[in-house]
C-alpha cells in the first residue's frame, strides 16, 4: 500500500508540475502589455541610435580622407616651396663666387 500511495504522489506531482507549466506558457501568450510595448520601444531606440552612429562615424571617416588629401596637398606645395628655395639659394651663391672670383 506505501508504495501505490508514493506511486500515486508521484503522479500528483506530475500532473500539477505539467499544469503549472501549461499555465505560465499560456499567461505568456497574453496581448502585449506595457513593459513589452516599453521593450520594443528601447530596441528601436537603439537600432536607430546605432544607425545614427554608423553614418556619424562613416562622416567621420569621410573628414579624415578629405583632411588627409589636403595635408598631402599641402605637403607637396610646401616640397615644391623648398625646392624653389634650394635652387634660389643655389644661383644666388653662385652669382656670389662668381662676383667673388671677379
Amino acid at each position: 500500500m506505501k508504495k501505490s500511495v508514493l506511486a500515486f504522489l508521484k503522479g500528483i506531482v506530475s500532473i500539477a508540475a505539467v499544469l503549472v507549466f501549461v499555465v505560465v506558457i499560456s499567461g505568456c501568450s497574453k496581448d502585449e502589455g506595457a513593459l513589452e510595448k516599453a521593450g520594443e520601444k528601447a530596441d528601436k531606440a537603439i537600432e536607430e541610435t546605432t544607425k545614427a552612429a554608423e553614418k556619424a562615424g562613416e562622416k567621420v571617416g569621410e573628414g579624415a580622407e578629405a583632411a588627409k588629401d589636403a595635408v598631402q596637398k599641402a605637403g607637396e606645395k610646401v616640397k615644391e616651396g623648398a625646392e624653389k628655395t634650394v635652387d634660389a639659394v643655389k644661383k644666388g651663391a653662385e652669382k656670389v663666387e662668381d662676383k667673388v672670383k671677379k
